[in-house]
Order: structure tokens, then C-alpha cells, then sequence
């Protein structure tokens, strides 16, 4: 009997691969995109990269950053023929998305608790388990980060982690009221799994006033990392 062929594994070089195709400048199909994203979910990877992906290392940084987040909001909510393309020129907006007919519009995503969810990846390397929650917001002491990371695993209460995912949106919000935004996308990247009881109307009740005064034509907020749904905000 012939056993199934070995997937080839997804390398820094697929990886630059998959972000010549989403730059070009014709951009790629939802599908398309979904099936580069799927490629690095799906085939063997190393260690390391897997690990530097977690951190948001580069070269791996808007492949987690930009790319993931964006794929997961176009796949749940866009028409399946629209385009999108990503400049990753390290200038806002994150990419671009456009169906005949339409002009493009602008997406930008932010993490709330971004840099809680670095420290949480570190503390899998050096420990071999992660805390699983961190709900240090991204201006404290990087003392208070190593402590966190460090201590034994505690449980947190779901008081204690909705309140400190809540500020971390907040924040992010705030991060992006800018005028140059107006009309296009926000898709705010937050840890919701951490309480996985929480429902979404409670969600959008927390932040839906803030939202609706940003400057962007729509908000939405997700768990990226566990491929939630997609909660409106505006």
C-alpha cells in the first residue's frame, strides 16, 4: 500500500512567497488568501518559526499581525470574489480590500493585550506551558511582564480577566481616533476566549457607544488565535 506523500514543510522561503502574493499589485481573491493562510496552518513547520510567529518575531510578524486577522474578518464577512492586498509597508492601513464596482477601502487592525499575548508565547517556550492569561495592559514595566510570565499558573477570575480585556479595547480604540481613518475598517484583535462565557451582546454593550464615535465606517472585534466569530462593534 502507498502511504500518503509528506506535506512540504512551510519555511521562511513560503513565507516570503505568500507575501509576494498578497502585496502584488493585483492583489489575490479571498480564497486565494485563504488558501496561503491555510498552507501555513496545515503543513509542518519548525519550531522556531512556530515559536517566532507566537512572539511576533520577523519575519513572521505581519503574518500574525495583519495577514491572519484580515483573512479571518474577509473569509467570515466579505463577498468571496473580493480582492484585497496587503502594502506591508509598515503604513496604515494594514491592506486593502475592493470588489468590482466598489472602490477599495482601507482595514486596520490593532491588538488589545498584544503585548500580554507575547509574553504569554515566551513563558510556553521557557516552561513548556503558558499562563494562559496575562491581563497586564501594554504600558507596564516589562518587570511586571517577566513576574507575570514567571509565577506559577493561576486561575483568574472572569470579573478580573473581562475587566482587563475590556480596558485593552478601550484602549486600542482610543489608539485609533484618528481622522485619518474615516471610512475605512477597524478590526480590533483581543483574547475574548479568555472567557469563554461571556457573550457577545455583553461584549458589544461594553464598547459599542466608543465605537460608534470613532472615525472608521465599521468595528469589529475578534479572537483571532481561536478563530471566533466576529463580534460588530459599529
Amino acid at each position: 500500500m502507498t502511504g500518503m506523500a509528506e506535506q512540504e514543510p512551510f519555511t521562511a522561503g513560503s513565507l516570503a512567497e505568500l507575501y509576494a502574493a498578497v502585496s502584488a499589485e493585483g492583489g489575490v481573491t479571498i480564497d486565494e488568501l485563504s488558501t496561503l493562510v491555510d498552507a501555513f496552518s496545515t503543513r509542518p513547520i519548525a519550531s522556531a518559526d512556530i515559536q517566532a510567529y507566537r512572539e511576533g518575531r520577523k519575519p513572521w510578524k505581519k503574518l500574525r499581525d495583519e495577514v491572519v486577522p484580515v483573512e479571518h474578518l474577509l473569509r467570515k464577512r466579505y463577498p468571496e470574489f473580493t480582492q484585497v492586498r496587503f502594502p506591508l509597508d509598515d503604513q496604515p492601513p494594514d491592506a486593502w480590500a475592493w470588489s468590482d464596482g466598489h472602490a477599495a477601502i482601507g482595514i486596520e487592525v490593532t491588538g488589545a493585550l498584544a503585548r500580554a499575548g507575547t509574553e504569554v508565547a515566551k513563558g510556553l517556550k521557557e516552561q513548556g506551558i503558558g499562563k494562559g492569561f496575562i491581563g497586564l495592559q501594554d504600558g507596564e514595566s516589562q518587570a511586571r511582564f517577566d513576574a507575570a510570565r514567571t509565577r506559577r499558573r493561576v486561575t483568574s477570575s472572569r470579573v478580573g480577566v473581562d475587566s482587563a480585556v475590556d480596558e485593552a479595547i478601550a484602549a486600542s480604540m482610543a489608539e485609533k481616533d484618528k481622522e485619518k481613518f474615516a471610512g475605512q475598517v477597524l478590526l480590533i484583535v483581543a483574547p475574548l476566549g479568555s472567557s469563554p462565557n461571556r457573550s457577545q451582546e455583553d461584549v458589544r454593550s461594553a464598547h459599542a457607544a466608543k465605537a460608534v464615535a470613532l472615525p472608521f465606517s465599521r468595528v469589529h472585534v475578534a479572537d483571532v488565535a481561536r478563530r471566533s466569530e466576529i463580534i460588530d462593534l459599529k
